[in-house]
């Protein structure tokens, strides 16, 4: 069983704070080649701004990115998963919400990262390989043993 821990738990979490501007964060998001970020008051994850947030809710209708706030645009309803999750239920809770980004929160309220569609994705096609490739090893031996 893979946890979404396996997946985020060579990377630092990323977050960006209330009080910055569009502008700052989108920096931010390019300097690190993510497509998102949870974003943070007071140490608590209160929302998550996105490539599609910014698309949407700031350049689809001209909003000024140096003088908005992110707090102003992202989105505000957060969809956690625990680290310890297995990464089959975090796929689920990303289709059933129409989302492409979770925020990994533990026991403890404290942001462990976020894990992409994408990602998960990739892990299903690395257990996918690896299931064809046994099968054929499985296959050729019994083929030679007959």
């Amino acid at each position: 069983m893979r946890t979404i821990r396996d997946i985020i738990d060579h990377r630092e979490p990323y977050s960006a704070d209330t009080g910055w501007s569009i502008k700052r964060v989108v920096d931010y998001l390019c300097e690190r080649k993510i497509g998102a970020v949870a974003i943070q008051e007071a140490g608590k994850v209160v929302g998550v701004f996105s490539e599609r947030d910014l698309l949407h809710r700031v350049v689809h209708v001209g909003l000024d990115v140096e003088k908005t706030m992110v707090s102003d645009v992202m989105s505000k309803g957060v969809v956690q998963v625990s680290p310890d999750e297995d990464y089959r239920v975090a796929k689920a809770k990303m289709f059933e919400k129409g989302i492409r980004h979770l925020v990994v929160i533990d026991s403890e309220e404290k942001l462990c990262g976020m894990v992409a569609m994408r990602e998960l994705v990739q892990v299903d096609l690395d257990e996918y390989r690896d299931l064809v490739q046994k099968l054929n090893d499985q296959y050729y031996q019994s083929a030679l043993k007959e």
